[in-house]
């Protein structure tokens, strides 16, 4: 095949030669026309025949390059076309290397943040493009996740999903032109001076990539708006890569944490229970070694002691047991008829056995029977009560108000200690929230977390406020029926 450039000259002798010829023949002819030629060259030649040939002789050779012109311009046309995919090709090869390299660069990170920023730098360089500007969705808005370029929105910045040509490629999820900011022009549209591609990955929108001309460089073309779309689509899945990456380091975050929770967690309640055991042991192995030797008010003293040790080993066992059912949803109440005093009673004689400095006081009306779940109000009561003795100071008076009310009873636990500030209040029905000072005070901090799974069972509520004069109230309503309609109990329970 030969070059273009062979052609044109080929074509160019051609010409030449039909033009000398095109001269030549008829200048001969006009000569032999001419009289005073030599009587023998008149003998010898047909001046006439000499004159016909010579005119034959011309439309041969004008035929000749009228045929050779004819090929040799569809040649021309051949090697104009060739040359044009050439160039096509090459710049098609270019736009892939260029995107090639666009979406190594992009997923070399895999930071949310430096995805983000690398977009908005590839894009620059793969368009040559003045400004970019990369928007993802955030709650039904396009938020300015990074930019590229001299003049662009600050970070953070939102828009509506309607608002400029990005927001219409967000809502058209079709890569748009414009030439201003005000005409659109779609995919047949010639040329523009902005572009807006959205970036999807799997059918969700991800985001847009918004891209201007700037003064550097010419209008976008038909050919920029095809690469762009490519590149979008490279992008989103860049994205979306990071993304799940960020996901799976938060899991393995949370497993981790989780884990040394769980550790912290064992080792906790490996003292919390060791404690009392320890104690209980103590106190029986002296009282079977000296049997013998220990009066009436000493053996009373040591198993009184020991059965304040083992209410509290079941009182953290019973924590642990409901907050369990709690995180399940599996905890369950059984109301039946119950007389509220005694069980409250019980509570009020444990806190004094264990602390026989600290008053407490107890006030229920007078016959207050209903149908509750007694275990639930027993636990309920015991954990404010004993949280009450722990963070009050030792000798401060404890009291316990019940009130009969309407669709149930409330249960008051004032103490007279520092108190508890407003902000933390939210925090203090958490597991595991202790407090301050948590390694001398004990506890596995699941009490008030179980007195409100238990409240909350019961059809009730538990609520926090400040005690005049200092300190902490803490009220519990437990939904209570009177006696003639446990059905009514049960099922609001």
């Amino acid at each position: 095949m030969p070059r273009l450039e062979e052609v044109d000259r080929r074509r160019a002798q051609l010409w030449g030669l039909s033009l000398l010829v095109s001269v030549a023949v008829p200048a001969v002819m006009i000569a032999v026309g001419m009289d005073g030629w030599p009587a023998i060259i008149e003998r010898a030649f047909d001046l006439r025949t000499v004159r016909l040939g010579l005119l034959a002789m011309l439309v041969a050779v004008m035929g000749y390059v009228a045929e050779r012109e004819v090929t040799l311009r569809r040649l021309t046309g051949l090697l104009v076309r060739e040359q044009v995919l050439t160039a096509s090709l090459v710049n098609r090869v270019d736009e892939l290397n260029l995107l090639l390299r666009a979406t190594r660069a992009m997923n070399s990170a895999l930071d949310l943040r430096s995805v983000v920023d690398q977009i908005a730098e590839s894009a620059h360089r793969l368009l040559d493009a003045g400004d970019v500007v990369v928007h993802l969705i955030d709650r039904d808005q396009l938020r300015v996740a990074a930019t590229h370029g001299s003049a662009g929105p600050a970070i953070g910045e939102r828009h509506r999903l309607e608002q400029g040509l990005a927001g219409r490629a967000a809502m058209t999820r079709d890569a748009l032109m414009s030439s201003d900011r005000h005409e659109v022009a779609g995919p047949n549209g010639a040329s523009g001076e902005e572009i807006a591609v959205p970036m999807e990955v799997r059918g969700g929108l991800i985001g847009v990539v918004t891209v201007t001309a700037g003064p550097a460089r010419d209008a976008f073309t038909e050919f920029d708006l095809r690469s762009m779309s490519v590149f979008a689509n490279a992008a989103g899945a860049a994205i979306a890569n990071a993304r799940a990456y960020e996901e799976q380091l938060g899991r393995v975050a949370s497993l981790l944490k989780a884990d040394q929770a769980k550790d912290e967690f064992l080792t906790l309640v490996t003292h919390e229970m060791r404690t009392p055991l320890t104690s209980m042991i103590g106190l029986l192995s002296t009282m079977a070694s000296r049997s013998t030797t220990l009066t009436a008010q000493q053996v009373s003293e040591f198993a009184g002691i020991a059965q304040t040790q083992g209410w509290r080993l079941d009182r953290l066992i019973g924590d642990l047991l409901d907050a369990s059912k709690a995180q399940r949803r599996a905890l369950e109440i059984a109301p039946e008829i119950t007389a509220v005093e005694p069980v409250l009673t019980n509570v009020v004689e444990a806190v004094r056995r264990a602390e026989p400095g600290r008053i407490v006081t107890l006030a229920v009306p007078d016959g207050l029977v209903r149908c509750l779940d007694a275990e639930a109000l027993l636990r309920v009561a015991d954990n404010l009560v004993s949280n009450a003795a722990k963070f009050s100071p030792p000798g401060s008076p404890i009291e316990v108000v019940v009130r009969d009310e309407a669709r149930g009873v409330r249960i008051d636990v004032v103490d007279h200690g520092p108190g508890i500030d407003p902000a933390e209040r939210a925090a203090l029905f958490e597991k595991f929230t202790r407090g301050p000072d948590p390694q001398e005070r004990g506890g596995l901090g699941l009490g008030l977390y179980v007195v409100q799974a238990l409240a909350e069972a019961h059809a009730g509520r538990v609520e926090v406020s400040q005690t005049p004069g200092g300190g902490a109230t803490v009220s519990v309503w437990l939904a209570a029926w009177p006696p003639a309609t446990p059905e009514a109990v049960r099922a609001g329970a």
